[in-house]
């Protein structure tokens, strides 16, 4: 098994792993944010990721690592820091990337969405884990977790409440519910873009500091 950072090639493989990880009932919240089908929206999200002036969000190729087993990409996940620059690079992003109907459906979408800057600022996340799923049981995301974990002093994650097997097993890897917030809204009744109610905020902190 290695680990790597991504490149260009891996670009299809990371877009099929976020959509799949977005979907559920037959759409994703993409689509629902975008207002797209979810061919444009992989469109959209290569363009993202091609973007070579596009850094540091989970949007940005230089966020990602891969696995390759067997000499096949096998898993891919990205982390990435919160600090003025995120939030400034994603307010950029779509704006140069969406076709203006997207655009605006996106803009009036977001408005509804509530705001979770205060407690996910100046934070390293780990989003988007993903292993192919002929290469599921296998060892691999726990190898994948320690390594992006060490790079940090301490790592958070937001799963979805109702995620159980998910959250179980990130407890099991030693991660807790963060101490400034364990329970916060993503779904509102005017905005039906994310198909369940809250996530769950989990941290890590880097046994080695």
């Amino acid at each position: 098994m290695n680990i790597r950072k991504a490149d260009k090639t891996d670009i299809p493989f990371i877009v099929n792993a976020i959509v799949e990880i977005e979907s559920f009932s037959g759409t994703n919240t993409f689509n629902n944010l975008f207002g797209t089908n979810t061919e444009t929206t992989k469109k959209y999200l290569e363009m993202f990721l091609n973007d070579e002036e596009n850094f540091d969000t989970e949007f940005s190729l230089n966020t990602y690592s891969v696995v390759e087993f067997d000499n096949q990409r096998a898993a891919c996940c990205s982390i990435f820091f919160t600090d003025s620059g995120y939030y400034q690079s994603k307010s950029e992003l779509f704006p140069i990337h969406l076709e203006k109907q997207h655009l605006d459906e996106f803009i009036k979408n977001a408005k509804s969405l509530p705001e979770t800057k205060k407690i996910s600022a100046n934070k390293y996340f780990l989003e988007y884990l993903f292993v192919a799923h002929e290469f599921r049981s296998k060892g691999i995301s726990k190898p994948l977790i320690e390594h992006l974990v060490s790079q940090t002093n301490r790592m958070y994650l937001i799963p979805l409440e109702n995620n159980h097997f998910a959250i179980e097993y990130y407890r099991r890897l030693g991660f807790k519910d963060a101490e400034e917030v364990k329970r916060f809204p993503i779904h509102m009744p005017e905005n039906p873009i994310y198909p369940y109610s809250h996530k769950i905020m989990l941290y890590r902190d880097n046994k080695k500091n």
